[in-house]
């Protein structure tokens, strides 16, 4: 397991200028639209693909897909292949990844010119990443993105506000984050990158008593973001970009 500095990100970030009259994507209205599935975003003569897989929703919750509107404008602008993996996120993340699988294989065959492709998986995202390279034949082309996943849970020690919701998910999806802690310690055949937050800075885990992030993974690269960056908290949503920046430059 390996640390990165992310002194770049600073940089990166200071040069960074955005023209907001050209995004293709103006709100989380424009994502909503978009049918389950895999969606192309923006198809360019670049060698890189990136394929984003969204988390998990709550009901209450309006402004869906609304993490990955700068994030798209950002590799629109930047002419990256871009491609959207859409799903039910009220089923198994296991059962998600079998169609994923699929899904992924078909778009590799439609452009074989991409050389490098970035699965890049958030939040709940990441899970479905998880069981999709545990899944997957050795491909050196795929590198397995992970951000702002938590990597097992203690039932017990989430708060009671959300711990009715997260039993009722592990008791219908009896393959869930605590099935991989025999094969955490194997490792993955390809290639896995975590982009970690700092708990206490996650506005999804903060309130937990334990550290969903602390569970290693053999074999891969571990990306331990600080609590912010060019003076902006580094949080559940907010890493998603800055992962993103990282991962393209």
């Amino acid at each position: 397991m390996f640390n990165r500095t992310l002194t770049t990100i600073l940089g990166i970030i200071c040069l960074l200028t955005f023209s907001y009259s050209e995004d293709k994507f103006l709100s989380f209205r424009d994502l909503k639209k978009i049918s389950n599935g895999m969606s192309l975003i923006h198809e360019s003569d670049s060698n890189v693909g990136i394929i984003a897989i969204h988390g998990f929703y709550p009901a209450y919750w309006v402004g869906i897909h609304h993490e990955w509107v700068k994030p798209f404008n950002y590799l629109v602008e930047n002419n990256i292949n871009t491609f959207f993996y859409k799903y039910n996120w009220n089923e198994c993340p296991s059962k998600v990844a079998i169609d994923f699988n699929k899904q992924l294989k078909i778009t590799m065959d439609n452009y074989p010119q991409i050389e490098q492709w970035e699965i890049i998986g958030h939040s709940m995202g990441g899970t479905v990443v998880l069981f999709s390279i545990l899944n997957s034949e050795l491909n050196e082309k795929i590198i397995f993105n992970t951000v702002a996943t938590a990597l097992h849970m203690d039932i017990d020690k989430v708060p009671m506000t959300t711990r009715l919701s997260i039993e009722k998910r592990f008791e219908k999806c009896p393959n869930n984050l605590n099935s991989f802690d025999k094969i955490f310690s194997i490792g993955f055949k390809n290639k896995l990158v975590q982009w970690r937050n700092i708990k206490e800075f996650d506005s999804q885990f903060k309130k937990y008593d334990f550290d969903p992030y602390d569970r290693e993974i053999k074999n891969s690269i571990v990306v331990q973001f600080p609590d912010s960056l060019d003076g902006e908290r580094v949080g559940h949503t907010s890493s998603l970009y800055f992962a993103i920046l990282e991962i393209i430059n």
